[in-house]
């Protein structure tokens, strides 16, 4: 009824029926008594619940990846069934740190701006970089921007939370249109250099419920060197000590670096920044 779709929507009634008089004259809706209802030819039931989900589905990754936009989202999108209660995010699923610069990002690649930044590779160095922006990537969790770098002249791939001093261009992407049709589809497909360096291993304790996930899990990143009662002796594969650090801060207190002083450094480094936050 007019009086129902008024609630669903927030609308007046009136609004409402000004709706339902186009629908009615354009579309083919049809009016019985106080009932508004479509003819069968037009019910797509299954593709409306496939719309429904996929939109919860987004909008559940948008409340996850985004924390500050939380409020906004649950406003703006009222009439979101609870199908957006059915997702349960990972504490791998990265968190976007500065969502400032994921706006600039993004901006820049539907604009076709070029961005300036800092950046500090795997080995710590920073760099100024000059790029192209073509797409905001997840990979296994972890957020990148895939750019064309216009110094090296080759499509590269930048750890999302080692940016930092970002600048958008004005007036300028640098590129000739047939250049931006060219990465456009080249961008389809990511090969990250982050996940290309040489692989590396540490040797890590697991304890207490951690012992329960590395049993259900059977990582192929994972190899068992010693299994007590009690605990695991394990070596893991990686390629980013990002992957260590995040697995580890994961299952604190119950894993613990044995043969790396170096990332058991970048840990404390790390734990002393959320305390401080």
């Amino acid at each position: 009824t007019s009086s129902e779709l008024s609630e669903k929507f927030s609308l007046s009634t009136r609004t409402i029926q000004g709706y339902l008089k186009k629908l009615r004259e354009e579309h083919g809706l049809i009016k019985e008594k106080k009932y508004y209802y479509f003819s069968d030819e037009y019910r797509h039931i299954e593709i409306d619940e496939r719309v429904q989900m996929s939109t919860a589905l987004m909008i559940s990754l948008y409340k996850n990846a985004f924390p500050s936009i939380q409020d906004s989202v649950l406003q703006n999108f009222k009439q979101i069934p609870k199908e957006s209660d059915a997702f349960l995010f990972d504490i791998d699923f990265q968190l976007i740190k500065n969502e400032t610069y994921f706006n600039q990002i993004t901006h820049a690649i539907i604009h076709e701006k070029a961005i300036h930044f800092k950046y500090k590779n795997t080995k710590n160095k920073t760099s100024i970089k000059n790029v192209y922006p073509l797409k905001n990537t997840n990979v296994l969790g972890y957020w990148y921007l895939m750019a064309y770098d216009l110094d090296k002249d080759k499509v590269k791939t930048f750890y999302f939370n080692n940016i930092e001093d970002l600048i958008v261009s004005k007036d300028e992407s640098y590129l000739s249109f047939k250049q931006i049709d060219k990465l456009s589809k080249k961008s389809t497909q990511m090969h990250s250099p982050w996940f290309n360096n040489d692989k590396k291993s540490v040797k890590l304790t697991i304890s207490g419920d951690a012992i329960l996930y590395m049993q259900r899990k059977k990582s192929k990143a994972f190899t068992i060197l010693e299994d007590e009662k009690s605990s695991l002796l394990v070596s893991m594969e990686y390629y980013s000590d990002v992957e260590v650090l995040s697995f580890v801060q994961k299952w604190l207190p119950h894993v613990d670096i044995v043969d790396n002083d170096i990332l058991k450094r970048k840990l404390h480094t790390r734990l002393k920044e959320y305390l401080l936050k």
